[in-house]
């Protein structure tokens, strides 16, 4: 009897992105490790098909350097991601890098801090039932002048992906700081009896640095095939209250609170696969 072939282990986890990495960048960085994952490809199997390094592979992947434009190109072949995404991203991510220093390593006591406010973020998602996600840590700026724009935040949101995603998340300018921000998903008809949206809190972004971006991993319940949006809200106190009492569906919310106002650009996303 012919033995079963033996089962094709997972590429092993990356780490989180540090939050000093540019957004265009992180973006990019997000987009690479999403094909990785989809296409299941090993380091030293990704080096071999783009003719490059295992070191320089993960250089790319950890947003320490980029690839070039062929590169990126050929990796969103060779994982059987958007072509068209892949190009924009690097355009951003290319245009950005121009203007900005190279990314050094953390040092050993700025890491020794980061694993202090990884600490803290942990107690305090604990304290707050509604957060559904990573907490994201704010070093406010007193000195910067309030948003002159229609959405302060950036959010970054993969167009596809399965049960695990990362979103990138960036502050242009100071916020109010009576004011809780939010990432909500807006499922549309979640009731097919009773067509309706319906609102879930995926993350809380309690502060955050201005001018730098942040990764967040958030999990994502519904169905393969639901097209959904993302975006940031703000509420007040009161607000607040109500997205912790008014939970309906499935956990999630028929209607935001009273006052809610949209603090970034609405982005598509669907749940391609588990």
């Amino acid at each position: 009897m012919d033995s079963e072939p033996p089962r094709r282990r997972s590429p092993g986890r990356l780490h989180q992105l540090p939050s000093d990495v540019p957004l265009a960048r992180a973006a990019l960085v997000t987009e690479l490790r999403r094909g990785r994952d989809l296409a299941n490809l090993s380091l030293q199997e990704l080096a071999k098909e783009m003719f490059s390094s295992k070191a320089t592979v993960s250089r790319w992947l950890n947003a320490r350097a980029l690839p070039d434009q062929k590169q990126a190109l050929r990796w969103a072949q060779l994982c059987g991601t958007d072509d068209s995404v892949m190009l924009d991203l690097w355009e951003r991510a290319s245009t950005e890098s121009a203007t900005l220093p190279a990314i050094e390593p953390e040092k050993p006591e700025k890491s020794r801090r980061n694993l202090r406010v990884r600490l803290v973020a942990g107690v305090l998602a604990g304290m707050v039932a509604l957060i559904a996600a990573v907490i994201v840590i704010w070093i406010q700026s007193p000195d910067r002048p309030p948003c002159a724009v229609d959405y302060p935040i950036s959010l970054y949101v993969p167009p596809q992906s399965g049960e695990v995603m990362d979103v990138t998340v960036e502050v242009k300018c100071g916020l109010p700081p009576d004011r809780r921000y939010f990432i909500v998903e807006e499922v549309p008809n979640v009731d097919v009896r009773n067509p309706h949206p319906a609102y879930y809190v995926k993350a809380v972004i309690a502060k955050t640095r201005i001018g730098e971006s942040t990764v967040i991993r958030m999990l994502l319940k519904e169905p393969v095939g639901i097209r959904a949006k993302f975006y940031v809200i703000s509420v007040d106190a009161s607000g607040e209250r109500e997205l912790e009492q008014n939970r309906i569906v499935d956990n999630g919310l028929l209607d935001l609170p009273g006052g809610t106002r949209q603090e970034s650009a609405v982005s598509w996303h669907v749940k391609a696969w588990q």
